[in-house]
């Protein structure tokens, strides 16, 4: 067997995004005696999803605004009483306190002349601050004055247990193939949501963490609600944010106002659904008219000073990208599949393994039937990997650790490694690329993502298949060509996750929309669908919501 270093962590975090490294900022704090070791493919600091550009944090007036009140307003707005009611208090109520940690790590928020955060309002009971974007460079640089230590540029591989707790995992440098067995007592994944590589700003979001944690065991929940779309510019793929308010088809006639009656707080799905049914009338292209108020991609530099976001923008503005005029669009899949099942203190169903951000935003039951982030929630995504870090900081920090390790098989990490550096091995196989191509045709079109019904999700589910039946058949060239086979095998698991959960949820509910069940079914369908490993084989379950006590009940 190759060669391989044996570390040890008191606390393993997977993924140096701004969830691990808050994480690990919070670990610290709490308890400056842990020996907590971060390890990101990328670079921490600069991997994950908050420096992409969004670059903004969801604000609660806490001096007017009731936490039980937000969660009525969001179960019957947006969560459409599928999300945990008790988990959204919680986030809700530590809005200052997060924002006020952020501060202190060092992160730019911008303040008015009196103190106060300078906000946004973007909904009727929200707003938003924004944040530079540089976010995850100053946790990072808090994060190393406590003491964490951080590995670059090597990938999570495989998970293992000593009986049912976790006990280590498998990593290698995507630079080199060097291999590193790390034991540890505690692990954190923070390695972002499913995001299929179409949308440039999302596709850091591979999958790779939700993948390791299936094949280990752990639960997945609300793995269906993973098909977020958003309205872009055809030429250029610029995200067009609040864009669907302002949709003409092209006989110019408003066709907003053939989905919804009022503005909302994001787009939802029938904004999708409505694009679909002009364009197949034959009454498309669709187009944007902002009218006497115009549209503004550069509306948040002026709003807020962010000189790192601001020379961001620029580099955009050169690219030709930003200056796109053309104000044809379309929709363009996302994806926010985040589906690992985590409890209040951010802990998998596999005890000592635990999950925060992207990867366990839906899983959480926080956001319900919604992809997540935005959540329809503009600002939700950062702050929730901030929030879920706070908790599961607290709750490893302040927990008693056991003095030993867990042990490790050493038949399963030989299996592991063998099959880990199996594509270098072939003469010649399938390109990865020939599989993400098919998750793609699988996922993209919004047609079989988005607007569902049985007969196009079944087509879809053809390319899953068709897709799955490759990947035992790639081939890699070099170390990084490896890490695509792994994501790409990590896509198809999405893909088939997605696509058996939502065929067996046969409503629709919030952004979920099926076209053969057009009705939200309470009586049958508020449930959780669970999705689990067992002996390899994929299986579905359900768990009833508890809804029971919670502030927002459904009506019927």
């Amino acid at each position: 067997m190759k060669t391989i270093n044996k570390l040890q962590s008191d606390v393993l975090i997977i993924g140096g995004g701004i969830g691990g490294l808050a994480c690990a900022a919070s670990l610290k704090e709490h308890n400056p005696e842990l020996d907590v070791l971060v390890v990101e493919k990328n670079f921490a600091g600069y991997s994950g999803k908050a420096n992409r550009g969004g670059g903004v944090l969801q604000y609660f007036d806490l001096n007017r605004i009731d936490p039980a009140e937000f969660a009525v307003f969001h179960a019957n707005a947006i969560g459409a009483f599928l999300g945990d009611q008790e988990l959204m208090m919680k986030y809700v109520s530590m809005n200052t306190e997060m924002l006020d940690k952020l501060a202190s790590w060092g992160v730019n928020l911008p303040k008015n002349d009196d103190g106060t955060y300078h906000v946004m309002p973007t909904g009727p009971m929200t707003a938003m601050i924004c944040v530079d974007l540089d976010i995850t460079l100053k946790v990072r640089k808090y994060a190393e004055k406590l003491g964490v230590r951080f590995i670059d540029k090597t990938a999570l591989a495989e998970l293992y247990k000593d009986g049912d707790h976790i006990s280590g995992a498998l990593v290698y440098s995507i630079l080199d193939g060097e291999l590193s067995l790390i034991n540890a007592k505690r692990i954190v994944l923070a390695t972002g949501s499913q995001n299929y590589r179409i949308g440039s700003m999302w596709s850091s979001g591979r999958g790779d963490g939700i993948a390791a944690a299936y094949r280990a065991g752990a639960a997945m929940r609300n793995a269906e609600f993973g098909n977020f779309a958003q309205l872009a510019k055809v030429k250029s793929h610029n995200e067009i944010v609040f864009g669907e308010n302002f949709m003409y088809n092209a006989k110019n006639e408003f066709i907003t106002k053939n989905f919804r009656e009022f503005r909302e707080t994001d787009i939802n799905s029938n904004a999708i659904r409505e694009w679909y049914t002009q364009m197949t009338a034959g009454n498309g292209p669709i187009h944007l008219d902002f009218g006497p108020q115009g549209g503004d991609d550069g509306a948040l530099e002026r709003l807020w000073n962010r000189p790192y976001g601001h020379k961001f923008r620029v580099l955009n503005d050169e690219s030709g990208n930003a200056v796109d005029t053309d104000l044809e669009i379309c929709p363009m899949f996302i994806g926010e599949q985040s589906p690992i099942m985590v409890g209040h203190d951010m802990q998998t169903t596999i005890p000592g393994l635990y999950a925060v951000g992207d990867c366990c935003y839906s899983g959480s039951g926080l956001a319900g039937a919604v992809p997540a982030p935005p959540g329809r929630n503009r600002g939700s995504g950062i702050l929730n990997a901030v929030f879920d870090a706070l908790v599961c900081g607290e709750a490893i920090g302040t927990q008693k650790i056991e003095a030993s390790f867990g042990a490790i098989s050493d038949a399963a990490v030989e299996k592991d490694v063998n099959a880990l550096f199996a594509p270098l091995d072939k003469a010649d196989g399938v390109s990865p690329v020939k599989v993400i191509e098919f998750v793609q045709k699988a996922m993209a079109p919004v047609e079989l993502s988005v607007w569902m019904h049985k007969d196009r999700m079944d087509k879809a589910m053809g390319f899953v298949n068709e897709a799955k039946k490759l990947v035992p058949q790639m081939k890699a060239k070099d170390w990084h060509e490896l890490l695509n086979c792994r994501e790409a095998e990590a896509m198809v698991l999405s893909a088939e996750m997605h696509y058996k959960a939502s065929e067996m949820r046969k409503e629709s509910r919030g952004w979920f929309l099926r076209e053969d069940y057009p009705e939200m079914d309470n009586k049958n369908w508020l449930k959780w669908i669970i999705v689990e490993n067992k002996g390899g084989d994929m299986t579905l379950s359900t768990m009833d919501v508890p809804i029971a006590g919670w502030p927002a009940q459904p009506q019927n």
